[in-house]
């Protein structure tokens, strides 16, 4: 057996061995069933303590390349090397992937985006702004000056809290509608769904219970699931979550988070009223439970006055804010923020270093501007006179071409109508029917957890023109209407028909 030293390396003495037994084992030189020589024959042999040739050994027993027994000495395993009559084949991804991971993700969130960027279809499916209504050319041309005033800066890194100039606007702003924040207390996301994945990392563990509304977002029902906790879920009314419901699962259990979006939730559109936004802090500072407040759609109110942030009535730092600029500005921005109290935020900081060191510097230096100067309050007042004219036209068109039992909320902001179908249809056999008719929307079951809202589904009102909510609705109402002339033409037929968008 060859075996060579190189005495100046810096490579130990044993690894240089060990490497090269293994070269020949997995090269076939040294076949299955070969005996190595003894340690002692070996060592005198190249003139190294045998304890060198020893800890070779050691290290090829410990790769499963040899097998070391009492009166054979040690030999070359039978598996050490890969059968050559297997020929090489792709590795079978699905069988290598977390079984806990495969159970939970769910493609629907995937495919609602995919959905969007189709033109040929009038998609109430996704939850994002107008793109008729940005404001592109403001942007552009602050865009332009930050680059030509900073750009050898700005396209550096950037401090992972965020750009500072941009975490002291959010600061203020959130300052003014009466929390208490400063710069310190503020990390600029990725989205906010980020933030979402980086508050459930830092604070929960699998088997964990987290208390949530039902229904709610299905984006943070995967993540919650990805992480296999256990979700205890709070029904709603016309008020918000029950905070009666959520008294006594507080006292039997220990949560450890209740995560809610109180102001025009997704997907019902219902706003938690000031009298139990008082009441769900007192429970969560009784019970020392903290609160993720997801705001993605507080300042997007088109009637009455803004209800004030669970952040701006918590005293006690129990309230986790987060919120986007997604769905006021630009979706494609990926920037969001989370404001919570400097401890979480400095162990925060470190979670998202594991991820992406910090959020678009560009974007952040130019969006910082553009807030700085007033332009995203001028294109928020544009929204909301507009988003609010859009919805209304939705109701109008939902009571004059959908059949009767349809009904709807009427929400004071956001972006959605949550609508409950007539005469036992299911959401999901309507899918597939208005796919035919090329429009879509989310099905309700989507945002629970137990299996529930099969008969309801989420549109959203902000994305089209007034002209094309009406034809969506109209291609709507007529796969309503075919559905219930089948349940009376052929009462026993099965509809599972599965959606083809």
């Amino acid at each position: 057996m060859l075996v060579q030293l190189d005495k100046s390396s810096s490579i130990p003495l044993y690894l240089q061995i060990s490497q090269q037994i293994r070269e020949l084992i997995l090269s076939g030189a040294l076949p299955e069933g070969s005996r190595l020589p003894p340690q002692r024959e070996l060592a005198a042999q190249l003139g190294v303590n045998r304890t060198t040739v020893i800890n070779a050994y050691q290290e090829l027993a410990a790769d499963g390349l040899v097998d070391a027994t009492i009166g054979r000495g040690t030999v070359v395993r039978t598996t050490a090397r890969p059968p050559t009559s297997v020929p090489p084949s792709p590795l079978p991804w699905t069988e290598v992937f977390s079984l806990r991971m495969q159970a939970t993700l769910d493609p629907l969130l995937r495919d609602m985006m995919a959905l969007c960027a189709r033109q040929d279809v009038i998609s109430f499916a996704a939850g994002v702004p107008a793109p008729d209504l940005y404001p592109l050319d403001q942007f552009r041309a602050v865009m332009d000056e930050v680059l030509r005033r900073d750009g050898r800066t700005l396209l550096q890194h950037c401090p992972t809290e965020g750009h500072f100039p941009l975490r002291q606007w959010l600061a203020e702003r959130m300052a003014e509608r009466g929390a208490q924040v400063s710069a310190r207390n503020v990390l600029v996301l990725s989205g906010s769904q980020q933030g979402l994945d980086l508050v459930a990392r830092l604070l929960l563990e699998p088997g964990d219970a987290v208390i949530t509304e039902s229904p709610s977002y299905l984006g943070v029902l995967q993540v919650f699931q990805a992480i296999g906790v256990r979700l205890l879920t709070i029904p709603l009314d016309e008020q918000g979550m029950r905070i009666d419901l959520l008294e006594q699962i507080l006292a039997r259990r220990r949560p450890k988070l209740i995560y809610t979006l109180p102001t025009f939730q997704n997907p019902t559109g219902v706003t938690l009223s000031l009298e139990r936004r008082h009441q769900l802090l007192a429970l969560a500072q009784r019970y020392q439970v903290p609160i993720l407040e997801d705001d993605p759609y507080g300042e997007l109110c088109y009637e009455g006055r803004p209800m004030p942030t669970l952040k701006s009535l918590d005293r006690y730092g129990h309230v986790l804010y987060l919120s986007t600029f997604s769905k006021m500005l630009f979706p494609g921005l990926r920037l969001g923020w989370l404001a919570a109290p400097e401890p979480v935020i400095e162990r925060m900081v470190l979670l998202k270093q594991l991820t992406d060191l910090h959020s678009n510097t560009l974007g952040q230096w130019a969006l910082a501007e553009f807030c700085r100067r007033g332009l995203l309050d001028a294109h928020l007042n544009r929204l909301r006179k507009i988003y609010a004219q859009r919805r209304d036209a939705m109701c109008d068109a939902l009571q004059r071409y959908c059949p009767p039992g349809l009904t709807w909320n009427h929400p004071e902001g956001g972006f959605y109508l949550w609508c409950h179908l007539p005469q036992n249809l299911r959401a999901r056999e309507l899918l597939a029917e208005a796919a035919r008719r090329q429009v879509a929307f989310i099905v309700g079951d989507a945002f629970h957890v137990d299996g529930g809202g099969q008969e309801w589904m989420r549109l959203n009102f902000t994305y089209h023109t007034e002209e094309t909510i009406v034809e969506g609705v109209k291609r709507l109402g007529q796969a309503m209407d075919e559905l219930l002339q089948r349940q009376h033409t052929q009462p026993t037929e099965s509809l599972s028909l599965r959606p083809i968008v």
